[in-house]
């Protein structure tokens, strides 16, 4: 039986981690994915950092958090397949025969979804609709590279609250840089609702260690 929904909780993003990478070790079950690499895996991790803009890991490399710090801020894409960001901030949707289309329809329009999400809450601020997606079913299906994180979710109760979707998380090479772009996205949309900053909670479908990184994840642990 394969082992499914855990979670883990913490204060600081660096204890968050390690849990999470313990609890894939030794509950993962293993799994090759679609380009047959082994991996161990637990389905359906939820974890949540109760502040997100706290202590990093030491083990990770600080240079990459900045670049990862920018990917869902900007809509830049710099010959890439796919950012988040330009999913994100510039995404390029045909909504020529779209009868939801309350002007003048265009053949290609470019969505700022996080622009949409903070005027939404601005406008009632207990809305469940500040919701964005990275998924594109006529590109992604199709593709080889798609995006792992496929979903956010803003919430404004007494903070702002953050909430992300993963279909597929490398737990040990990723989650540490998506959990410090997601607080710097976090932090940019509390600033511009006027809102305290909040936790982030990820859901990880798939949160997996590959094999190959199993001696690193044991010498952190």
């Amino acid at each position: 039986m394969r082992s499914s929904n855990y979670f883990i909780y913490g204060i600081e993003p660096k204890n968050v981690w390690k849990r999470g990478l313990s609890l894939i070790l030794e509950k993962g079950s293993l799994v090759d994915d679609e380009r047959g690499n082994s991996t161990k895996e637990l389905l359906n991790l939820m974890s949540r950092v109760e502040n997100p803009f706290g202590v990093y890991p030491k083990e990770i490399r600080e240079k990459m958090l900045e670049t990862y710090g920018d990917t869902l801020l900007t809509a830049d894409n710099k010959g890439f397949s796919y950012t988040y960001g330009e999913r994100l901030r510039n995404w390029n949707c045909d909504i020529t025969n779209s009868r939801f289309v309350n002007h003048e329809p265009k053949v290609r329009d470019r969505l700022d979804q996080i622009e949409l999400i903070i005027r939404r809450l601005k406008n009632n601020k207990n809305t469940r609709r500040a919701t964005a997606t990275t998924w594109i079913p006529s590109i992604d299906f199709n593709s080889e590279e798609v995006p792992c994180m496929v979903l956010i979710d803003f919430k404004l109760r007494e903070r702002m609250e953050l909430t992300a979707v993963f279909r597929s998380h490398d737990f040990y090479g990723a989650y540490p840089y998506n959990l410090y772009a997601l607080s710097r996205l976090l932090e940019y949309v509390a600033k511009e609702t006027n809102a305290e900053k909040g936790g982030i909670t990820i859901l990880s479908i798939s949160a997996h260690i590959y094999l190959n990184d199993l001696k690193n994840v044991e010498t952190i642990l």
